[in-house]
């Protein structure tokens, strides 16, 4: 109350910048989850979507520490609600990303965008969904109206991360909602590869059930056969083998194989498992 007393009668630029990273008092404020100083510095002409040399606003920070006051008094000075930082992500991704769910249900209820397209970093407001393993709020950006063609590519790194993570209900939700197990894009690891990554062996049968391409090739060359194989995943090469997965096939960048690659690794058992199999298949 005495700072909003003293206000009107002090010669103070609001919108100055304060340090080097570009703050503003508004920005300054938020950082700090301090609405009530927050709200003064609305009141007395703060710029409300005044930004750091990051590109963050005061809802950016707001998102990041949880404060929901400072999110209603942010939105009741009309901030933009879907500013991107220098790092392509919008105050919403950031609420997902530090876990503040009442910050980023009240976003979407006032509007949020949830485009399903994918910054220069693979991300998206439904990759960092992901990360809060609360599927309530995977479904509340999926039930955005987007076109599904739209979508296909922000499914598709989505159904690699729920596989690498090892969460089957979301990888069973992701599917239900278009995801597909195969992608045209050789620079974008495929969810087989990811849950091979993850050890995650329920997950790999899963996807092979669902019609995955056992032999595609990760961004390195790899086939899931050889990347279980270097990563010594026993039950996922044994799966690999059984649903048909190419024994022989070469890494064109190393010319190597599944049995180069166990045997330089000393993997004996998996070169047992290989040979076996290439005697049943060719002999």
């Amino acid at each position: 109350l005495l700072l909003q007393a003293f206000f009107p009668t002090l010669q103070i630029d609001l919108n100055q910048v304060v340090n080097r990273d570009g703050d503003s008092l508004l920005l300054q404020a938020a950082m700090h989850g301090s609405d009530r100083s927050l709200r003064i510095i609305l009141i007395y002409g703060g710029a409300v979507n005044s930004a750091d040399r990051y590109g963050n606003t005061a809802l950016h920070w707001a998102a990041v520490t949880g404060n929901m006051n400072c999110v209603h008094y942010l939105l009741d000075y009309g901030i933009d609600l879907d500013t991107f930082n220098c790092t392509n992500v919008t105050p919403l991704m950031l609420a997902l990303s530090f876990g503040h769910i009442e910050v980023a249900n009240h976003l979407l209820y006032h509007g949020a965008s949830t485009t399903p397209e994918l910054n220069n970093y693979d991300e998206s407001a439904l990759t960092f969904a992901l990360n809060t393993n609360n599927n309530a709020i995977v479904e509340l950006i999926l039930a955005a109206e987007v076109p599904p063609e739209h979508r296909i590519r922000e499914l598709y790194v989505s159904l690699g991360q729920a596989a690498f993570s090892g969460c089957m209900a979301t990888v069973q939700l992701l599917l239900s909602h278009g995801a597909p197990v195969d992608f045209s894009n050789a620079l974008i690891e495929s969810p087989l590869h990811a849950a091979i990554r993850g050890d995650n062996e329920e997950i790999v049968e899963f996807l092979l059930s669902k019609g995955a391409n056992i032999n595609a090739l990760n961004p390195d060359g790899y086939t899931p056969l050889m990347e279980a194989t270097r990563r010594r995943n026993v039950n996922a090469v044994y799966a690999l083998i059984n649903a048909g997965a190419d024994i022989m096939a070469l890494n064109d960048a190393n010319g190597k194989t599944a049995y180069t690659l166990a045997e330089e690794g000393k993997y004996f058992e998996i070169s047992d498992m290989l040979l076996e199999a290439l005697n049943c298949r060719y002999l």
